[in-house]
């Protein structure tokens, strides 16, 4: 399996506050080692998403390589982050 690590992409500064209220966006890959049940579970898992919403992010990437799966405070979005990379699943943080 490919190592992936949290890289935080930054985006153009609109000047709009710091600190902890930044927004971030979680984003997912596709991968050829984890089946679609199991990405839905763990999409499930830390973000809490139902069944259905948690199911379209995962066709999402699958069918276009990546997909966001949550857009949030990017202190939360690091620790989801990094609990998707612990379950084996490839995701990065990128501003917004």
């Amino acid at each position: 399996m490919a190592s992936t690590s949290t890289v935080e992409k930054t985006g153009t500064d609109t000047g709009q506050g710091t600190g902890s209220g930044d927004l971030s966006q979680v984003v997912v890959f596709n991968d050829d080692h984890n089946t679609a049940d199991y990405v839905v579970v763990c999409l499930m898992n830390v973000f809490g998403h139902p069944g259905g919403l948690a199911a379209k992010i995962m066709l999402e990437a699958h069918n276009r390589g990546r997909a966001i799966a949550e857009v949030e405070e990017t202190e939360l979005a690091r620790e989801h982050c990094t609990d998707l990379l612990e379950a084996g699943l490839g995701a990065i943080v990128e501003s917004v």
